[in-house]
């Protein structure tokens, strides 16, 4: 292919994409796109007699297919899936279209399924996204939704969603997510229950996680389940986000801090099944950067500018 025609299924595939899954009308793709409205409603003709568009979109846009082959040679990646960027209103959810692609993948093969998935905002948007039942499936939460007094936070129901949508078996986190006490974290991590989910975990045929940034603004640290003294002190630790409520250095280390060794959630590295990181924008890039050189996930969906980045590092 010409880079010609290269450009041409780009515009192509992102006109269908503005068009039919994020709604976009067709004067404001044409806005986005620095185009008119008669060439914006021949693309998308165009997108659907050559078979893009049926229900879904069947082929990537053309430069995201190219970010997604060379992340997986750089970072060596089982899977990897890059979403077109046009606006960032609409950033999240596409990014959550291009995770419920994967994850569709997934939970459509024929063999039965145990799934570990996180937690947090995007993997939620994806997982309302799922019309379909699995009810072979099996999904086991990795980390607790609750902090030390039992209360919970509206971004943790992700894996019980995720079960009522595939009507499905759902294993739950037994444990708060931080122990308050090295013997406290004994005893909750020592429990037969404990020790029953954990080895479900390890048999995870596949993980979904979000990748957290640290800062101020950061879901971890607004929903209480890290101080601001427990903030500066990971700051100052060089601790760039977290997996699972792990926090980590900008290479992916977990840094030497009491939380860390409080936290109760699996360790996604016990796992070599395919372990898909979720997340995008340019806060998190620090984050994902270290999720990968850390081995902390061996698959990626995020945004096309966010995918350019991680190729220049």
């Amino acid at each position: 292919m010409s880079k010609e025609d290269d450009a041409r299924l780009d515009q192509k595939v992102r006109a269908a994409w503005m068009y039919y899954i994020a709604g976009q009308n067709q004067s404001e793709i044409a806005t986005l796109l620095g185009t008119s409205r008669p060439v914006v409603q021949r693309l998308i003709a165009a997108a659907k007699e050559e078979g893009i568009v049926s229900i879904g979109l069947h082929h990537p846009v053309a430069n995201c297919l190219d970010y997604a082959q060379l992340l997986q040679e750089k970072y060596q990646l089982h899977e990897c899936n890059i979403v077109p960027v046009y606006s960032e209103d609409s950033l999240l959810d596409s990014v959550a279209f291009g995770c419920y692609q994967v994850m569709s993948r997934f939970l459509r093969a024929d063999t039965p399924k145990i799934i570990g998935i996180g937690s947090g905002f995007t993997l939620k948007k994806t997982i309302q996204r799922i019309d379909f039942n699995c009810k072979n499936a099996r999904c086991v939460a990795l980390i607790s939704a609750m902090d030390e007094n039992g209360q919970c936070n509206y971004y943790d129901d992700v894996p019980l969603l995720l079960a009522r949508k595939l009507e499905a078996k759902y294993s739950q986190w037994p444990a708060p997510r931080y122990a308050q006490t090295n013997d406290e974290h004994a005893m909750w991590c020592s429990s037969r229950l404990f020790n029953n989910v954990s080895e479900l975990a390890n048999l995870s045929d596949v993980i979904f996680v979000g990748v957290g940034p640290l800062g101020e603004q950061s879901p971890i640290y607004k929903d209480g389940f890290i101080n601001r003294a427990q903030l500066d002190e990971l700051t100052a630790l060089g601790s760039v986000g977290e997996i699972l409520g792990r926090f980590i250095d900008a290479n992916g280390n977990v840094v030497n801090s009491e939380i860390n060794q409080l936290i109760t959630s699996y360790d996604i590295r016990n796992n070599p099944c395919p372990r898909i990181g979720v997340a995008c924008g340019d806060y998190k890039r620090p984050a994902i950067l270290a999720a990968l050189k850390g081995g902390w996930v061996n698959g990626l969906v995020t945004d096309e500018h966010t995918a350019r980045w991680l190729l220049t590092r």
